[in-house]
Formats: structure tokens, C-alpha cells, sequence
């Protein structure tokens, strides 16, 4: 009898252990929360993953002497495998559906969005319609119970790699290491099980010809350039727009020391309200900040770097009709003086820049 190879077993029974280990310390402390010890929470989980690994070596010697159906063992790790990866997606889809995640505490939303963590911001961002969390939950939930069906398991692995490399994509950017590391091994798990179906993807991709209409062009060399317009196109499209310049010399967040209207100190101002504090300059727009964030004075700007002037036509809010004309002057380190004319009033702010504008 032909001695089948130990190491797709091997390999399944690793991965069904370790995904384990994860995916069990997860749900014990979703359904226990900090009730329990960290040292008996992972003490458990730890435990099944050795004593798998043990077990590895075991059925290793068994092997070698025929006294074990190596198939069949592999085949039943391949399916603990999918039902870990199962269970985790169908816990965290009912997490999204009972509101556990993406669920930012309301006094944080008040905050500046520069002063907003970035795990809470990417939460804010994507929980500000929950229906769209339910939509996410519900994928999740498909794709992990489709796994579990002997005909529907590679549809399951192909509803859930697009997602899980979008998540991953996300928590390298907003969330820490430890769950960049969780969600970067369920990919590898999802493409795992794809693998496994690799004879049947090659013939499906790759030898097997489809059943729709095919049309080719009489000259090949036609066929071939309407291809390559696909690219060439766009990269003509973005080639022929008109970019905004960097002007780094200026752009930034400032904080304003002291602003004369008509020659009036505005801090001697009665209503605070009305004092000018910031001037944002980003790649667009300049932005005339008050204390009140909802008093914000927006206009497209153009700049003149060899003379320092700079026009602005303000479009926010919809009353706001005046223009702006004035020039930009260094002073000492980041501190700049914007002096010129706005509605017809001489206009004049010190100014020190907090923040540039990232490129």
C-alpha cells in the first residue's frame, strides 16, 4: 500500500491548533470579559495548542508504521481548520450586530479629528451608519458558514479573502500590532484553504474555456492597442490635469497671535466669538477659523510665491461674498504676517504656524 505524506497533516493540525489558540482565548474572553485571569484564560488555550503539537509527533511515528489513516486525519484537521475560521467570523459578525464594535464613547466625537485615536477614528468612520456594519457582519456571517459545507467551502474561503484583506489593510493603518498580526493570520488561513483546492482552481482559471461568446478582431495588432488603451487613456486623462502646487513655504495650520481689522486689535473685541484664532492653508482652500468651529470662513485661493501675494474668493458659507487680497511675509522661525484687504477693510494677522500640511 502506498504511504501517503505526513506533512499536509502535519501542517493542517498546526494550523487548526494555533488558529485555535487565537480564536478560542477571543471567544472565552468576549463571552467572560475580564472576569477571568489572563494566566487561566491563556493557560487553556495554550494547552490545546501543545497538546496538539504533541500529538503531531505522535501521529508522526504512527504514520511511519501504517497503524494510523494519515488521509483521514488530514482531512478532519482541514475541517477543524475551517471551523475555527468559521467560528471566528460568526463571532465577529454578531459582534458588529449587537453593537460591540465600531462603537465610539460620545464625548470623543466632540474632540478635534487630529486629537481622535485612529483605532476610534477608523470606528467613527465606518460606524456612522450601522447599517453598513450590518452589511460587513453579514458577509462575515456568510462567508464563515459557507465553510462548513463540503460544497460551498471554496466559495466561503473566496467570500472571505477580499474582506479580510480590506480589514487588513485598515488595521495596519488605524490599529496595533496585535491585531495586525490576528488578522494577517486569518488571511494566510483563508489562503490556505484555497490552496488545498489548487488542481481544481488551475484547471477552473487556467485550461478550462469559458462558455461566453468570443469575439476577436480581424487584426491582432487592433485587438492588442484597444487593450493597452485601458491604460493609456487615463494616464493621458491625469497627464492633462491641472495639478494644485505644494507651496510647503506656506501651507499649514496657524495659530493667530494678533489680528487688526481696519487698524482694531480684534482681541480687545467685546463678543470672543467673533475673534479670529486660526488660519488653516492646506493645497486648496484657506480657512479663517473662530473659536466656534461651526464659524468657519472657506475660500479657493491662488498664490503667488515671487511676489507673496495671495487672492482668496470665498465660497463658504453662502453669505460670505468678500475676497481677500494680501500678502504673506516670513517673520522669525514659523511666524508669518498676513497683511492686506478683505470686503474692503484693511486686514492684518500675526500669525505662527502650529502644523504644516503633510504631502
Amino acid at each position: 500500500m502506498e504511504r501517503k505524506p505526513f506533512s499536509p497533516l502535519a501542517l493542517a493540525a498546526f494550523i487548526a491548533a494555533f488558529l485555535g489558540f487565537m480564536v478560542f482565548a477571543r471567544a472565552i474572553r468576549v463571552a467572560l470579559g475580564e472576569n477571568i485571569p489572563p494566566v487561566l484564560l491563556y493557560g487553556i488555550t495554550a494547552g490545546y495548542f501543545l497538546t496538539v503539537c504533541i500529538l503531531i509527533f505522535v501521529w508522526k511515528s504512527q504514520a511511519a508504521k501504517g497503524t494510523i489513516d494519515v488521509i483521514n486525519y488530514t482531512a478532519f484537521w482541514q475541517n477543524a481548520v475551517r471551523y475555527t475560521l468559521a467560528l471566528d467570523m460568526v463571532m465577529f459578525g454578531g459582534q458588529k450586530f449587537c453593537h460591540l464594535q465600531f462603537y465610539v464613547p460620545l464625548g470623543m466625537l466632540d474632540d478635534p479629528f487630529t486629537a481622535i485615536p485612529n483605532e476610534m477614528l477608523m470606528w467613527a468612520f465606518m460606524g456612522r451608519y450601522h447599517s453598513m456594519v450590518d452589511i460587513i457582519a453579514s458577509i462575515e456571517i456568510l462567508g464563515g458558514v459557507l465553510l462548513l459545507f463540503r460544497k460551498t467551502r471554496l466559495v466561503g474561503a473566496f467570500v472571505l479573502l477580499p474582506m479580510l484583506l480590506n480589514i487588513m489593510l485598515l488595521d495596519f493603518y488605524y490599529l496595533n500590532l496585535l491585531v495586525q498580526v490576528y488578522v494577517v493570520i486569518e488571511v494566510l488561513v483563508v489562503i490556505y484553504l484555497i490552496l488545498l483546492e489548487y488542481r481544481r482552481l488551475v484547471k477552473f482559471f487556467l485550461i478550462d474555456k469559458g462558455s461566453s461568446p468570443l469575439y476577436n478582431f480581424r487584426n491582432k495588432g487592433f485587438g492588442y492597442a484597444v487593450k493597452a488603451s485601458v491604460i493609456i487613456i487615463p494616464a493621458i486623462a491625469l497627464g492633462m490635469h491641472k495639478y494644485p502646487s505644494n507651496y510647503t513655504e506656506i501651507m499649514g495650520k496657524y495659530e493667530v497671535k494678533r489680528a487688526f481689522i481696519n487698524n482694531v486689535d480684534q482681541s480687545k473685541a467685546p463678543c470672543r466669538d467673533s475673534v479670529l484664532t486660526n488660519i488653516f492653508i492646506d493645497h486648496f482652500d484657506l480657512v479663517l477659523g473662530y473659536p466656534d468651529y461651526r464659524n468657519k470662513v472657506i475660500g479657493r485661493y491662488n498664490y503667488n510665491p515671487e511676489t507673496k501675494q495671495i487672492t482668496v474668493k470665498f465660497q463658504y458659507p453662502a453669505t460670505m461674498k468678500d475676497s481677500l487680497t494680501a500678502a504673506i511675509t516670513p517673520g522669525n522661525g514659523e511666524m508669518k504676517t498676513l497683511a492686506g484687504k478683505i470686503g474692503g477693510k484693511t486686514f492684518k494677522v500675526e500669525m505662527v504656524r502650529v502644523a504644516p500640511v503633510n504631502n
